[in-house]
């Protein structure tokens, strides 16, 4: 069976792995990575950027690793797009990349040029061409169900929504993108979503939705402590309530946003915040707090080059000193605000010769995309043919299988037949040991009863032999202190019947040790008195040396017939005139009691045969009492069950000690 079992798993090995077959994606490309290239970039110019991205191309076609040579494409493409502006090399490198990808079936660098085909539709103003890719890259990620590619296309389509006045479409992508936030656990795009909806509900008029969204955002960046995105939403809060025509509220908010920025030397997020605040005291007709603020704006500026800012802070500036009266000052920031507004507007007519250039270089690559993408879907419809070719032989395997199973099974029959035979063989012994195991368990049963009902009986003997031979030499006062003796008896007759009935119980299975908390001192002292005839007897003076109340958790019952058993064993096994010593006395979670008398003690060989049921000894005791030897079994039996331990030490001639564990109850 084991050898069959071998053989088919590494058959089904090789299947598996057969019908798995795929290219693998070496290109370590995601979310994380595509957005790098659009965060702001101090370290190196854009000429170093592109020797090092041509460096890690050259490296990927000198050691034939397509998947990186498809990536060193798309972040060459990445960077003639975002850094360089050149859209024409950007569109050459992203087909490339496309064509690389398509043949090694790369979905998520596929993902990513179309992404960044997507971004550079966008700022060419091809809105309609940016939602074919964007949908194209949402399609791919939908066989891979990638959750923070999903997000960052729903925000990319949000986006686009809002540029072409969709609002309602752009909601429900952004909606869309708050819905997965606890599994992408990225609070920057939860933030980021909730900001871009404020944005739409500004637009719209919906002030409060609005002021509701952007502190919802706010609340998230602070916690996540970032501080240059937590500017920016008090900025917008201020503008806001600006539009609200709150004017304080919008001062605390642009002043706070101005301390965080003043803190990170933030000189473009400086010279927004002075010209918003400047603005405000400029509509106060607070002149001079406006004047001196637009001016440190417009340093900030001027720092930062943020050619927007620097125009707000010139024409602001150019309108305080007119509200002074300072028209030389007023003339001369109004010619710097014609200048740079001019300056811009080339700039703006420039940039949208660049769009329009760009979408020209869109167009015309349109078609190279769409072959591409035809290319992709015939691909697709290939590997399809391929996994049911795949699975059509996988099928087949599966049948040699069967086949291989059949001519083992003969082989495997013999095998469990011999197992069956062997396993009613190994049952049969079993039941044999069972079946000795509770002729023994019968033995005992028999030989306690005679054990444990000897004591009593002798008391109830000796009661009424004095009650029949002395009758008449008693007193009625004796003869009514015999009567309560010999009822007493006679109850504790009963009860050790009653215990011995809940034994024999316990050996068919019938009772359950259920553990209860009783005081074991108080049980000490009710087997001592039971055994005080017996032990007055022979002259033997039983002491009880406990003095504190200690609360077990056993099973009275059982507890109180080996403590019978122990204390009737050390009369037994102790001369006239002897002493035998009660002890209880706590040991840390446990109650440990001992029995120790001046009896005859044990040899090593008699203490070996002790508690064992397949060496049964019985010894005579000091007046030749006669014994079964099993009443230890019994209670070592009973202390078990109720979770603790016996022992004992003895030497021969100096008398012996037995002990016993119990757990004492947890205090309340």
């Amino acid at each position: 069976m084991v050898f069959q079992s071998r053989f088919i798993m590494g058959w089904m090995t090789l299947l598996v792995s057969f019908a798995q077959v795929a290219p693998s994606i070496g290109q370590d490309m995601n979310v994380a990575w595509y957005e790098s290239f659009f965060q702001e970039k101090n370290k190196n110019t854009v000429q170093d950027a592109l020797d090092k991205g041509m460096a890690s191309f050259d490296d990927a076609v000198s050691v034939g690793d397509k998947a990186a040579e498809a990536k060193a494409l798309n972040e060459l493409g990445l960077i003639y797009l975002i850094r360089a502006h050149d859209f024409e090399a950007a569109i050459g490198y992203f087909i490339s990349a496309l064509g690389l990808e398509d043949t090694l079936d790369l979905k998520e660098g596929q993902i990513f040029t179309y992404l960044a085909m997507a971004h550079m539709s966008a700022v060419a103003g091809e809105y309609d061409k940016c939602g074919e890719l964007l949908q194209t890259a949402w399609d791919i990620n939908t066989k891979l169900n990638n959750t923070d590619v999903r997000v960052l296309i729903l925000n990319e389509m949000g986006k686009i929504n809002a540029a072409k006045g969709r609002a309602d479409e752009a909601f429900e992508n952004y909606g869309e993108v708050l819905a997965y936030k606890d599994e992408i656990n990225n609070p920057k795009v939860e933030a980021l979503a909730l900001f871009n909806m404020a944005h739409l509900y500004t637009v719209q008029g919906k002030y409060e939705e609005a002021l509701t969204h952007h502190k919802h955002a706010l609340s998230i960046r602070r916690s996540i402590k970032d501080r240059k995105e937590e500017a920016v939403s008090l900025n917008d809060i201020g503008e806001l309530y600006r539009l609200m025509k709150n004017d304080e509220k919008s001062f605390a908010n642009h002043k706070v946003a101005l301390e965080i920025r003043q803190a990170l030397k933030d000189k473009r997020g400086e010279a927004e915040s002075y010209n918003n605040i400047g603005a405000l005291y400029y509509k106060q007709k607070k002149i001079e707090r406006a004047a001196n603020n637009l001016q440190l704006g417009l340093q900030a500026g001027l720092e930062s080059n943020d050619q927007k800012e620097i125009r707000k802070s010139y024409e602001y500036l150019g309108a305080c000193y007119e509200a002074a009266g300072d028209y030389k000052k007023a003339l001369e920031y109004k010619n710097h605000f014609f200048d740079i507004n001019d300056m811009m507007q080339r700039e703006l007519n420039a940039q949208q010769l660049l769009d329009k250039q760009s979408s020209y270089v869109i167009s015309k690559s349109a078609i190279k995309i769409q072959k591409l993408e035809e290319a992709r879907r015939e691909r697709e419809a290939e590997l399809i043919n391929q996994k049911r070719f795949r699975n059509f032989l996988f099928v087949l395997m599966a049948l040699g299988l069967v086949i291989v199973g059949l001519i083992f099974y003969l082989y495997i029959l013999q095998q469990r037949s011999n197992k069956v035979l062997k396993a009613a063989h190994e049952k049969v012994n079993q039941q044999n040991l069972e079946l000795q195991e509770l002729n023994a368990t019968k033995d005992k049963f028999f030989s306690i009863i005679s054990h444990d009902l000897k004591g009593p009986l002798n008391s109830l003997s000796s009661f009424s032999n004095l009650l029949i031979n002395h009758t008449e030499s008693l007193s009625m006062e004796e003869i009514q202190m015999l009567a309560r003796d010999f009822d007493k008896s006679l109850k504790n007759l009963f009860a050790l019947l009653e215990n011995l009935l809940e034994w024999s119980r316990s050996q068919t299975g019938n009772i359950e040790f259920s553990p209860e908390p009783f005081d074991l001192g108080a049980v000490l002292e009710e087997n001592k008195s039971l055994l005080k005839a017996q032990a007055e007897n022979k002259r033997i003076n039983i002491v009880n040396e406990n003095a504190e109340e200690l609360v077990v958790q056993a099973h009275k019952n059982s507890v109180s017939t080996v403590v019978r058993n122990l204390i009737s064993n050390a009369i037994k096994f102790t001369p006239e005139d002897g002493m035998i010593t009660l002890n209880l006395r706590r040991n840390g979670a446990d109650a440990l009691f001992s029995v120790t008398d001046t009896g005859v003690g044990m040899s090593e060989d008699v203490l070996n045969k002790l508690f064992r049921i397949d060496a049964k000894l019985s010894t005579k005791g000091t007046a030749n009492e006669k014994g079964t030897g099993l009443g230890l079994i019994l209670c070592k039996e009973f202390i078990e069950k109720n979770g603790g331990r016996i022992w004992v030490k003895s030497k021969e001639g100096e008398g012996s000690v037995f002990y016993f564990l119990l757990p004492l109850t947890a205090p309340v």
